[in-house]
């Protein structure tokens, strides 16, 4: 009878410990997010951003919108609803010493995401199902024969007092970081915008300054003001 009554104490905890996972939905919310996290990394890693002489692939989050060139044009697929709220095709580039940053269309988007990536979107805001953000398509260019670092985007302004950083962008491109000798990178940066209303105006981003291979500032950070049609 001593040595059942151990047995039967060990079984009572694993069962409460069953238990308390299955009532417990948070925790289990949790786990699924990590598993779900560690499925997408693969797939995270395949959308690093191209060279200008790769062929550019849509992001897997986000419906395509190439042909999205005029305010009102709407698109809609598998992954959700798009309308043109503003564009610039701006087509500028910026030199920053070692890098020349060339930004291209700068749009802002209304997104109505698919029911299944909603729960990806909800990492960034809690207006997931329904919201606006703005696009940033830039290409880089090392002109040196020395490893180089910057980030294309440090930080955004938008007229209607909202600061967004790159941490806030949820294309996960790949696009700031090392530059090779004589490399280039080209991509997007997508930034969800709560302020929306009034309609933007305009657009302020600061890059990061570029630094050396021991982080030392090689060219100074510039800002560049955007605005939207």
């Amino acid at each position: 009878m001593k040595k059942i009554i151990p047995l039967l104490l060990i079984t009572a905890l694993l069962s409460a410990c069953s238990s308390e996972q299955i009532s417990n939905p948070s925790a289990a919310k949790a786990k699924e997010k990590q598993e779900q996290t560690a499925q997408e990394a693969p797939s995270k890693e395949k959308n690093r951003a191209k060279s200008l002489s790769d062929i550019y692939v849509p992001n897997p989050q986000v419906t395509d919108d190439t042909k999205l060139l005029k305010a009102g044009q709407a698109i809609e697929d598998e992954k959700g609803e798009m309308t043109l709220k503003g564009i610039n095709s701006l087509n500028k580039t910026i030199n920053l010493g070692s890098v020349d940053m060339k930004i291209k269309n700068v749009k802002l988007i209304h997104n109505r995401p698919t029911y299944s990536l909603m729960d990806y979107f909800h990492a960034y805001t809690e207006h997931y199902e329904d919201f606006q953000f703005v696009k940033v398509e830039v290409e880089l260019v090392n002109k040196t024969e020395k490893t180089v670092h910057f980030g294309p985007v440090a930080h955004i302004n938008t007229s209607n007092g909202e600061k967004k950083v790159f941490e806030d962008d949820f294309y996960i491109e790949y696009l700031g970081g090392k530059i090779e000798p004589k490399g280039s990178k080209q991509g997007a940066l997508g930034f969800i915008v709560e302020k929306s209303s009034p309609g933007l105006n305009w657009i302020d981003i600061t890059t990061s300054d570029v630094l050396d291979e021991k982080q030392k500032t090689i060219s100074k950070a510039k800002n560049i003001r955007i605005d939207f049609n």
